[in-house]
């Protein structure tokens, strides 16, 4: 089944944290940085992915169904889009325990990641690489 894509630029907001969720991505080519704002009011990166990985899927974890994170592109990403059903659909597949596994990982990876958010203390992640990252309310710069 092949499913639909969508290219974003550099710079380019693809999710913000705490609005609803409706869809997942996989990144087919480029990067993403994924951000988190901390009790400062400060988004601040915690994380690069690359090609290969999914995204925007934590929604399905949670009671509000919200975004946990904003993403946004840090090159030029293309991305292929996973609906809502289809996540389902994938995650009714799985046995009840694995279910409960992966919902306790995504619980850990939502406290781990608003740690990573409360630490940051201004100081640019040394593992996200090249780019000039700013401590606005955008999460990274044009120059990432």
């Amino acid at each position: 089944m092949s499913r639909p894509t969508q290219q974003f630029i550099k710079g380019q907001t693809i999710l913000l944290e705490g609005t609803p969720g409706d869809r997942s991505f996989r990144i087919l080519a480029g990067e993403v940085v994924v951000c988190k704002r901390n009790s400062s009011n400060q988004v601040v990166p915690i994380a690069r992915l690359g090609a290969g990985e999914i995204f925007g899927e934590m929604y399905l974890f949670n009671d509000t169904r919200n975004r946990s994170a904003t993403v946004v592109a840090g090159s030029e990403v293309m991305v292929e889009v996973i609906h809502q059903q289809d996540m389902r659909n994938e995650l009714e597949r799985i046995s009840p325990a694995l279910n409960s596994i992966l919902d306790g990982f995504s619980h850990r990876l939502r406290v781990v990641s608003s740690n990573c958010a409360e630490v940051y203390e201004g100081r640019k992640p040394s593992r996200l690489p090249g780019g000039n990252l700013r401590r606005s309310g955008t999460c990274i710069g044009r120059s990432i």
